[in-house]
């Protein structure tokens, strides 16, 4: 059976009309007002960005749902987990510093912020999943205890994944540092010295003292490493590559058994929406934006994560690329870039293993019908 996936373009081309209030109708339309009851706590999962990073979605569209979510009876809080990596966010003092620098405060978003996992990224409630994979998964604490849980995920590729949507969102997303790191867990990077400059950056990067430079060349210890592929983003030369082998395709897959368990004990008080807006090559983790791969698409939602992911990935891989944004990139396979353009930027990745192994575990399904809105 095929699940439901509304769509709105983006753009507007009349005086009385706002992607906004699409984006409000929409929410009407796949009926998120009917997993509220009244003074439920509600949990809307964010990403603040990275501090240097200006492609996180923007805070006015978190104000239209959190309102809706008022209009329905319900109380909202936007949320987000600590990072594995040192960044500005690895901890909740600065994360509520970077998303309020970002715009979220109340003022602008309408909902107070609670970083789910606590103040060090400890706090989680353990939940049995028994996967292919892991038994047990490491859900924050606040998104479990949540009733209702909204999930609002920017599109986009990623350097360990391809493609970043509602899957990755609630696998990494909804999860503590611990369980981050249960996820990454055997992925240790290959570095290359020949094209290393010895800048230090993935030194600077590391939140395990993985990396250290050696004669003017980065080493990595895969002792310590956690292979949360982050340095792989940090390095400008691209002297930092993923190991394509089965320790990432299972990353891919304990990826989806960890979204499995968010969803555990929520069952009909979850839905999702996704924005097909500012889509990069990377994810909102780096400190800095690169130019988008294709022009603006819309905003998506669903009460199925591996449908909607499914209907993203197929509407950017059909629109047309931006040929002077992707020109001279290297490791881009230009060869792709009417098919694939996840691929097209990260050749050796496959974005489908995620969405396969979700279906094949009863997350959701790949086959859907599109409602434009």
């Amino acid at each position: 059976m095929k699940s439901e996936v509304y769509f709105t373009r983006f753009g507007a081309p009349h005086a009385d009309d706002s992607i906004l209030k699409r984006l409000s109708v929409m929410f009407d339309r796949v009926g998120a007002g009917s997993l509220i009851k009244d003074n439920e706590t509600v949990a809307v999962k964010a990403h603040f960005g990275e501090q240097g990073n200006v492609s996180f979605v923007s805070p006015l569209y978190y104000r239209t749902i959190v309102d809706r979510i008022k209009v329905c009876g319900g109380n909202p809080f936007l949320t987000d987990t600590n990072t594995l990596y040192v960044g500005e966010r690895n901890n909740a003092v600065k994360h509520l510093n970077t998303a309020i620098k970002h715009g979220f405060a109340y003022a602008t978003a309408g909902a107070p912020i609670v970083i789910a996992d606590g103040l060090t990224g400890s706090d989680f409630v353990e939940v049995e999943i028994n996967g292919k994979h892991l038994k047990k998964a490491k859900v924050a604490s606040a998104i479990y205890w949540a009733k209702t849980l909204v999930v609002m995920s920017h599109v986009k590729g990623h350097m360990m994944t391809a493609m970043g949507g509602a899957i990755k969102n609630l696998g990494m997303g909804c999860t503590a540092r611990a369980g981050k790191q249960d996820q990454h867990s055997g992925n240790v990077p290959k570095f290359s010295p020949e094209l290393c400059a010895g800048c230090g950056d993935c030194v600077a990067w590391c939140n395990f003292d993985a990396i250290t430079i050696v004669d003017g060349k980065a080493i990595n210890d895969p002792a310590k490493c956690a292979g949360c592929g982050e340095c792989i983003a940090a390095c400008r030369l691209d002297a930092i590559e993923s190991k394509w082998d089965t320790d990432l395709e299972k990353m891919n897959e304990k990826m989806a058994e960890y979204a499995l368990a968010v969803t555990s004990n929520k069952k009909n008080k979850m839905v999702y929406f996704n924005f097909l807006l500012n889509i990069t090559p990377e994810c909102d983790c780096m400190p800095s934006s690169d130019n988008y791969l294709v022009p603006d698409i819309g905003i998506l939602a669903s009460f199925d994560p591996v449908a909607i992911d499914t209907a993203s990935a197929e509407l950017v891989n059909k629109a047309d690329v931006i040929r002077e944004n992707v020109a001279g990139k290297d490791g881009y396979n230009l060869e792709l870039a009417g098919s694939d353009k996840f691929r097209m930027v990260h050749p050796k990745l496959n974005w489908r293993l995620q969405l396969e192994h979700a279906q094949k575990i009863g997350l959701g399904t790949m086959e859907y019908e599109l409602i434009e809105v």
